[in-house]
């Protein structure tokens, strides 16, 4: 039997402790090694194999412990790469998850390429044949001369003047009914105060002892008009107010010797003011009656009155006519004073100034028989 070798220790449980065997006696049991237990006895096969117990249960030991670290070791890293590969995919399907919020569906290249072949197809299953283009302009052209053939026989043929429906007759004396309204309406619009200032040189009981009076003032020169019947006034100068007759009344002192202005205010309710042609006649008398006083009194008029005065006259001759009598009589004194002061204008001859005067006072007493004083 070899010998045993010496100075050998196991580590039992963390601790070295020297390894020793007892040979057991005849009939005696093998006491236990002091610290060992049962299952750290040398078997009877290691006798059998001829080998040194001590030496196997050394080595098998070493070899069970390097084994058990090694899979211990093996489980670990088994473990580490378990978990590293559950936090790598972790990581990428939150990945995946924020690509699919922030960009929609994400697909495959092939998918892609796929998807891009279909859409080339369609595209290309939808485009016109060739000859569809020149089909599309045959039939532009027929239809342009289509339609220009039909208007052309549209134009040669007579209309027949179709017989208005009862509905359209109805419709149309409605329309005229409300324009007649509304020309009423227009008319009926009370019109603005209007007074002119005169030059009165007495008032008489009659037109004939007014006449008898009247020669006289003619005879020295001066315009004058018999205003009413009974009584009837003596006029001899017209303005727009007071303070421009005053001079006028100054000059014609010496040819008359009673004489005083005095200012006439006319009635709004009445029917013949509210006429177009009365309203532009007293707008057109206002004017004409404020620079004939004006230029009778040796002052100057500026172009803009002439100018102001000329619409007021266009405006006249723009107004809706009438058959009323006295209307054309006032209208056409106020022309024929207009006339005296455009040549006035022309050839500055005061015969002119007394002329328009003269009209203006004939259009006043023809405008007194329309629209009385007021009260």
């Amino acid at each position: 039997m070899d010998k045993q070798r010496p100075g050998i220790t196991v580590n039992i449980n963390g601790h070295p402790r020297p390894f020793t065997i007892r040979r057991p006696s005849e009939g005696n049991q093998p006491d236990e090694p002091s610290g060992h237990r049962p299952e750290d006895r040398p078997s009877a096969d290691s006798a059998n194999d001829r080998q040194p117990v001590g030496h196997y249960q050394v080595r098998s030991f070493q070899v069970s412990s390097r084994q058990t670290d090694e899979n211990q070791k093996t489980g670990r890293q088994i473990g580490e790469q378990k978990m590293e590969k559950q936090a790598l995919d972790t990581a990428k399907e939150e990945e995946a998850a924020a690509l699919e919020e922030e960009d929609g569906r994400i697909i495959s290249i092939s998918e892609a390429v796929q998807k891009k072949k279909k859409t080339g197809q369609i595209r290309r299953s939808w485009r016109l044949p060739p000859h569809a283009k020149s089909l599309f302009l045959a039939a532009a052209i027929a239809a342009v001369v289509g339609m220009a053939f039909g208007m052309t026989m549209l134009r040669l043929i007579p209309k027949e003047k179709a017989e208005p429906s009862p509905a359209a007759e109805a419709m149309t004396e409605l329309a005229e009914a409300g324009t007649a309204t509304g020309g009423e309406r227009a008319e009926g619009v009370m019109p603005r105060p209007f007074s002119v200032a005169v030059i009165q040189a007495g008032v008489y009981s009659d037109t004939k002892a007014a006449a008898r009076a009247a020669e006289s003032i003619e005879a020295a020169g001066v315009p004058v008009v018999i205003a009413g019947q009974k009584p009837a006034a003596l006029y001899i100068a017209v303005g727009a107010d007071k303070e421009g007759l005053r001079a006028v009344n100054d000059k014609y002192r010496k040819a008359v010797s009673s004489t005083y202005v005095k200012e006439l205010s006319f009635a709004n309710e009445t029917k013949e003011r509210q006429l177009d042609i009365v309203q532009k006649g007293e707008a057109l008398y206002e004017r004409m009656a404020a620079l004939s006083a004006a230029l009778l009194a040796g002052k100057d008029a500026s172009e803009e009155e002439w100018q102001e005065l000329s619409k007021a006259y266009g405006s006249l001759e723009k107004s809706e006519a009438t058959n009323n009598k006295t209307v054309q009589k006032y209208a056409e004194a106020l022309k024929q004073a207009y006339l005296a002061l455009a040549a006035y204008k022309e050839n500055e001859e005061e015969a002119l100034l007394g002329k328009a005067q003269q009209q203006l006072l004939e259009a006043l007493s023809v405008y007194m028989e329309l629209v009385p004083l007021r009260s």
